[in-house]
């Protein structure tokens, strides 16, 4: 056991200049890191989604977007393009930003934003934290607020767009309503002057007015047909022989009157006009004194008759003027009320039309008032809305790098590879350097051995060589890791390239 611990001891000693070279590569390249990254300053302001400060029972918001798909639309608004290269340029954010391309600011710039969205729920508050990683403490605070200034002023303007656009369209929705209202309601109007003989509301009229009519034409009818019956005996008296002696005109008369008055009563009422007319004539002529004269009677007979006949036939022709009248306005009326169904479906879909019409004009007004309500709500901050929690603040200190664990962190990888490269090169190495090799290699046990015989000279050389190689190694890895930093590529961004290079 004694002899294994002194065997590895010499052959630790043996490799120890490559561990120290492959610790120093390490250690060198963490320490160097440590001290040459740039340090980098983080700023950070807080915002929240605050709830209307107005109840629900009171105003109805016109901008119903959930609090966290808000804040990811404008997430993807600030992180455009256009804005990230306008910041970049504003603020100076990359001291070389005037030599380099706008794919590489806009990549920089999205990789040092922290843009972190908490949802709480339903019930609960959701914030939002943003943050930016700069070389100057200034230049992250300045970068920060500008982004919660573009935050805030697109959400209120978003807020106050929004509202304004829905006002925008309830008020042309209103508008053009009240114009098809306008034009249904003078579409009725024309409807019903170009059938106003046919509307539906007048057919109770039209059925009573036809029903009179029809008792009117009857009435008529008899009363012609009576008529025709009283010339025709008035004719016959003309003809027949009476005496002058007998009877005189005024009694001619009164018994024609009073054989049309009987012939009357069953047709009229004995209250009716021509009833009282027949009778005030024949009171008339009971009441007159006769006329004598013997040689002039059968003239005034003859002259009484023909006037008689003339009067009927002038309430005959008139009883058929009446009658052709009567007739005419039936035949309007029966047209009229053949059309009024047709006209009563026709006016029921434009009534229908103009219904439907108001009440989505009804309905459009409602909205309209909501919409004009959701602006004032919006305008004066009064509804759902992003405020400024935490300004962002200079940072006193850098955030980054951590050079104590980068070093330490170098230094460990050093020894770990340096431990590794040790036992590797054991575990391979197949030479027989002892006794025990021997027995083990070739399964003989030797006599005795006789070791190599290095000279003394051989031996200072060799000393000599490793101590050169590990004092060059300690001075020429840092000085080759130093001047790759100021005149090739800074160290950071060469670790970044060979990350990237070997997909890490």
């Amino acid at each position: 056991m004694t002899s294994d611990i002194k065997f590895y001891l010499e052959l630790l000693k043996k490799r120890l200049p490559v561990m120290v070279v492959i610790f120093t590569i390490c250690a060198a390249i963490g320490v160097g890191m440590a001290l040459t990254l740039p340090p980098k300053y983080r700023a950070s302001a807080s915002l929240l989604v605050e709830s209307a400060q107005l109840p629900d029972t009171l105003f109805t918001t016109t901008v119903q977007t959930q609090a966290a798909r808000e804040l990811q639309a404008i997430q993807l608004r600030l992180m455009t393009r256009a804005n990230l290269i306008d910041i970049a340029g504003k603020y100076r954010v990359f001291n070389d930003v005037g030599s380099m391309s706008p794919d590489a600011i806009v990549e920089l710039m999205r990789e040092q934003t922290d843009f972190q969205i908490f949802n709480g729920g339903r019930d609960n508050t959701t914030t939002l934290r943003l943050s930016f990683n700069a070389g100057d403490p200034n230049t992250a605070a300045d970068v920060v607020n500008e982004y919660v200034t573009y935050v805030l002023r697109a959400d209120s303007d978003r807020r106050t767009g929004e509202s304004g656009e829905t006002l925008e369209f309830f008020k042309q929705r209103v508008d053009r309503l009240a114009q098809r209202l306008a034009e249904q309601s003078t579409g009725i109007v024309n409807f019903k002057e170009a059938n106003s003989d046919s509307l539906p509301e007048n057919q109770e009229y039209r059925l009573d007015r036809q029903s009179t009519l029809r008792e009117r034409s009857n009435l008529i009818g008899r009363d012609r047909t009576a008529l025709v019956e009283q010339r025709n005996r008035l004719l016959a008296v003309g003809n027949a022989a009476v005496p002058a002696q007998q009877m005189t005109p005024q009694e001619v008369e009164l018994n024609r009157l009073e054989t049309e008055l009987r012939s009357k009563l069953a047709i009229y009422a004995p209250d009716s006009p021509t009833i009282q007319f027949l009778r005030k004539r024949i009171d008339i002529l009971r009441s007159s004194e006769p006329i004598e004269g013997a040689g002039g009677v059968q003239n005034d007979v003859n002259t009484v008759l023909e006037l008689q006949i003339t009067e009927v036939d002038s309430r005959i022709e008139s009883l058929g003027v009446e009658l052709d009248q009567v007739e005419a306005e039936l035949a309007e009326l029966e047209a009229a009320i053949e059309r009024t169904p047709k006209v009563a479906i026709q006016l029921d879909k434009l009534e229908r039309e103009y219904e439907t019409t108001q009440t989505q004009y009804s309905e459009a007004i409602v909205a309209r008032s909501t919409a004009e309500q959701g602006v004032d709500v919006e305008e004066s901050a009064k509804g759902e809305r992003v405020a400024l929690v935490e300004q962002a603040t200079v940072p006193e200190k850098p955030d980054s790098p951590n050079r104590k664990l980068i070093a330490g962190g170098g230094i460990f990888l050093g020894s770990i590879l340096a431990a590794a490269f040790f036992t590797l090169t054991e575990l391979l190495n197949r030479t027989i350097r002892r006794p025990v090799d021997l027995t083990r290699g070739l399964g003989v046990q030797p006599l005795a051995t006789i070791p190599f015989i290095e000279q003394a000279s051989t031996r200072r050389r060799r000393h000599f060589l490793k101590i050169f190689l590990v004092l060059l190694a300690l001075i020429a890895i840092p000085v080759a890791l130093w001047a790759v930093h100021v005149y090739y590529l800074p160290l950071d961004l060469l670790v970044e390239q060979l990350a990237e290079t070997i997909g890490l």
